[in-house]
């Protein structure tokens, strides 16, 4: 059986993995939004290198035209709930930011 660092560690590994917010998370998985925080914060401190680096990173899409449904769109942001967001225009990062967090 295991013991409870070991199975928070898991939960953890998951949400690394699915790169949803932590309140989504504990949300999908039935458990307390502030109990997870700490377990996430002490996984962090324990090692630096398990943090998962912060900003912004550059992806490529294999398939740039079916990012958009309306072709004005120069942007889209699809979320795990299926709810769609299409930006037009430019966007500050820090708004975008706001919005997938």
């Amino acid at each position: 059986m295991k013991n409870e660092t070991e199975r928070m560690r898991e939960l953890y590994d998951q949400w690394q993995s699915q790169g949803i917010s932590k309140q989504a998370f504990c949300k999908r998985n039935g458990m307390g939004y502030h109990k997870f925080n700490y377990w996430v914060k002490k996984f962090r401190s324990k090692n630096a290198s398990i943090s998962p680096p912060r900003g912004f990173s550059q992806i490529s899409a294999p398939q740039p035209e079916l990012l958009c449904q309306d072709p004005r769109a120069l942007a889209a942001i699809t979320f795990p709930s299926g709810a769609r967001i299409e930006l037009f225009g430019s966007l500050d990062a820090s708004f975008i930011r706001k919005l997938v967090l």
